[in-house]
């Protein structure tokens, strides 16, 4: 497989500590000496990692927003006050500013790449590219999706993109009109971001952010 080129992303001077880790890379890296925080993996007396994650422990659904557009706007059911849901809508120039802070936050960085798919049925599956810098979200990651053989892996295009910029914190959050640092964000033509990680179709290619 070659080299993964994260300028294509807008991320320069990291480097990829490993593309597709192994679990055994994972866990040396999830639990070697040194690291403190949320970073920090310890080995349970069960052979679990454990990890604390700070003060948030869940999904932080008031948190999470979709990039409403032409392409959105009619296929969400957007929250309202009347009937109330976590589909927060988010205009096109917050986008880009959320990104340009999970951007910088991945700039300059030891990161994890890890491929996987979302959907067993290969017909209407997604692939989707994680880029994570901390060891034991890559390990959760690569848990939780399916796997690419070595075949798919040498010509996997993703069609999802998320960048998992977990030390982030979106700190203007009221200028930009959002619930709190963090923030989930998603874009049908972009990325997802999270400004603070939550410590713990064919034809479109979609961006997250996690700050």
């Amino acid at each position: 497989m070659a080299k993964l080129d994260l300028t294509q992303y807008g991320i320069t001077g990291s480097t990829v500590i490993a593309h597709n880790p192994s679990y055994e890379t994972l866990f040396a890296e999830e639990t070697k000496a040194g690291l403190e925080g949320f970073d920090k993996g310890v080995n349970t007396e069960l052979n679990a990692v454990n990890v604390m994650t700070g003060i948030y422990t869940g999904r932080s659904p008031k948190d999470k927003y979709i990039v409403k557009d032409a392409q959105s706007q009619d296929k969400v059911w957007w929250t309202t006050e009347e009937y109330k849901n976590d589909n927060h809508p988010m205009s096109e120039e917050v986008w880009a500013k959320v990104k340009e802070i999970a951007i910088k936050e991945l700039c300059n960085k030891e990161l994890y790449v890890v491929d996987a798919f979302c959907g067993a049925n290969e017909a209407t599956r997604l692939a989707v590219r994680f880029i994570v810098e901390v060891a034991w979200q890559a390990h959760f990651v690569k848990n939780m999706f399916i796997q690419p053989t070595a075949e798919e892996l040498e010509k996997f295009e993703p069609n999802f993109v998320i960048y998992n910029a977990s030390k982030a914190k979106v700190e203007n959050y009221k200028e930009l009109g959002l619930n709190s640092e963090t923030c989930v964000a998603f874009n049908e033509e972009g990325y997802v971001l999270y400004a603070e990680l939550l410590s713990a179709s064919a034809g479109y290619r979609f961006n997250a952010l996690l700050c």
